[in-house]
């Protein structure tokens, strides 16, 4: 009797569509995946995002030198790994032209490879793309956004490579029989995020119970004032911190965006009325081409359609108003967290001194005797490294 081959369950995203709740569950949960006989490939979490971009050949010269080595570093863990299940997990894999797919899938051999992807509607998706793009150091307003997203203008080119559904599917499909690609939809807006896990946990056979859900809550949108502070914020940096990858994600996006407007929520951006035809009219598009495409749906395609509540007929309008009371909760949300850094740099700094024995103790202990010192050594090294990073953005 021949034994099963193993599979490789390659999730693309697409983005934004619950991808960071899902990976934090899929981390914090590796003892309990391992249990089912199913571990992540690449083994470590950052050479998933390494391994996209090495493949699309997205790889700067500010980019840590082990980026350079990721698909390496994959096909070394395909001897290693030993579960008959393994699963990638990376929405920056979406836009794989065919060509870098196949070699994806040459460092692959062996593994009967699947695709998943998960969807959720445009109505959805396309405000939601804009204010990401504005936290990876974009400028465009709302408005150019989604004027450039309907005509398909250059400004939405990334836009589409990742969110054109059908494009992706037939990418992937030049090489993945369509058979083995599993497309998964979200539910709509208010249903339980354990609903979106235990569909794509049914996709790969695994029980979703014994997995761990409670995980920080990542990649949460902002909202549409505090999108639109962080805009102007991009606008007044000139060539600051020109790169998500080279100082922006760490201020920008980390910083000012993830620990200071994030927790003030505001309105959300939503679709405006006078896009409600062509957003309808594309989704059942869609819906009939995938309805008619031989894939594994899981779910409903009914949860691609828009609802009412994603469109507003002033939509697009923000007032100043708005803007500056975002801009002066952030302030005070800025003094705070830095009154904090100040607080737990001085407790180092303590630590510091007293470890080094500038309390008067010498280097040596009571009765002359010479002092321990690989504890202290080992606790320098880690308090000053927390030294360094309680200093906040500068």
């Amino acid at each position: 009797m021949s034994v099963p081959q193993a599979r490789c369950y390659i999730h693309i995203g697409l983005p934004k569509t619950g991808t960071s709740y899902l990976q934090g569950v899929f981390w914090r949960s590796l003892s309990a995946l391992k249990a089912q006989d199913v571990e992540m490939l690449p083994s470590r979490r950052a050479d998933h995002f390494q391994t996209a971009l090495q493949l699309r050949g997205l790889l700067r010269d500010f980019d840590l030198e082990e980026a350079h080595h990721a698909l390496t570093r994959l096909a070394d863990d395909t001897r290693r790994v030993t579960a008959r299940t393994v699963l990638m997990s990376q929405e920056a894999l979406a836009p794989s032209t065919p060509d870098q797919i196949a070699v994806l899938l040459d460092i692959l051999d062996g593994y009967e490879v699947h695709v998943l992807v998960t969807a959720r509607d445009l109505g959805r998706q396309v405000p939601s793309a804009w204010q990401q793009r504005i936290q990876a150091r974009h400028a465009y307003t709302f408005s150019e956004f989604l004027d450039a997203v309907v005509d398909r203008a250059p400004l939405a080119e990334d836009f589409w490579v990742n969110q054109d559904l059908m494009d992706v599917l037939a990418r992937w499909g030049t090489h993945v029989p369509a058979e083995r690609i599993h497309l998964v939809t979200n539910p709509p807006s208010g249903s339980s995020t354990d609903l979106l896990l235990e569909r794509v946990c049914g996709v790969l056979q695994i029980d979703a119970s014994e997995l761990t859900t409670e995980v920080p809550s990542s990649n949460i949108s902002l909202g549409y004032a505090q999108a639109e502070l962080l805009r102007r914020v991009n606008l007044a940096l000139g060539d600051r911190f020109p790169h998500p990858r080279a100082g922006y994600g760490r201020l920008g996006k980390e910083y000012l965006a993830n620990r200071v407007l994030r927790p003030q929520a505001g309105r959300r951006p939503i679709m405006p009325t006078r896009l409600r035809p062509w957003c309808e009219s594309l989704s059942e598009e869609w819906i009939k081409a995938l309805s008619e495409g031989g894939f594994d749906i899981v779910g409903d395609l009914d949860e691609l359609r828009p609802r009412d509540s994603a469109f507003g007929a002033r939509a697009e309008e923000i007032s100043e108003q708005e803007v500056m009371d975002a801009a002066v909760a952030a302030l005070a949300t800025v003094l705070e967290l830095r009154d904090v850094e100040l607080e737990e740099r001085a407790r180092l700094r303590e630590t510091v001194r007293r470890l080094r024995g500038r309390d008067g103790a010498g280097p040596h202990g009571p009765g002359g005797s010479p002092a321990p010192r690989s504890l202290p050594s080992r606790v320098l090294r880690r308090a000053g490294r927390l030294l360094r990073r309680s200093r906040g953005p500068r």
